[in-house]
């Protein structure tokens, strides 16, 4: 009744590929805001999503496409698409430290939860909770720790990190709909977590 089997081959391993890639690349800005002033990585960010935006023009014509998409991601904008969209408003808005926080979780974060999922629905079973917009209770306590971690480690403020950390896993867990449409985590991770990172900080 609350728990359904599912056997899918590779899924794991498809999931692992993609949340290496996830992770690397949000990885990488954090980084590159390290190294480079946030006004050229604002212009490097936008001139991203300029050029993901003429992609997914160019993929939904099926003139390119794109690896490793889940089933539901290929009749809709790329969840790459959110994470430099939520990366770029991050930076804008938020302070340095908290911007790079935020951004590591949902890179971390959320590639931790993801794998974790992917090992439950590829291997165990799909929570019923899931399937109503709720991510199972032990996923979520697994992104609650990674994010909390990451959030320690970059700000050195335990209290900063653990409302970081509750903004991101709410964000990871409970799906956002607005007039019926989800919400992409890959935006709204950053921006809750940054969100209440910044009202603490």
């Amino acid at each position: 009744m609350f728990e359904e089997f599912i056997s899918r081959p590779g899924i794991l391993k498809e999931e692992i590929i993609r949340k290496f890639i996830h992770i690397s690349s949000g990885i990488a800005i954090p980084v590159l805001y390290t190294i480079y002033q946030r006004d050229l990585l604002v212009i490097g960010l936008l001139f991203c999503l300029f050029v993901i935006f003429f992609f997914e023009v160019l993929r939904f014509k099926g003139v390119v496409s794109v690896p490793f998409l889940r089933d539901r991601e290929t009749r809709k904008i790329g969840g790459y698409a959110f994470f430099i969209l939520g990366s770029f408003i991050s930076i804008l808005f938020f302070d340095k430290q908290v911007a790079i926080a935020s951004i590591l979780m949902l890179a971390i974060g959320d590639g931790a939860s993801g794998i974790a999922q992917a090992v439950k629905r590829g291997s165990l079973y799909v929570v019923e909770g899931y399937k109503m917009g709720i991510k199972p209770p032990d996923v979520i306590l697994i992104m609650f720790s990674v994010s909390l971690l990451v959030g320690y480690y970059t700000l050195d403020s335990l209290t900063m990190a653990v409302f970081g950390a509750i903004g991101a896993t709410i964000a990871d867990g409970v799906h956002l709909r607005v007039y019926g449409v989800i919400i992409d985590d890959n935006l709204t991770i950053p921006l809750y977590s940054g969100f209440l990172m910044s009202l603490v900080s």
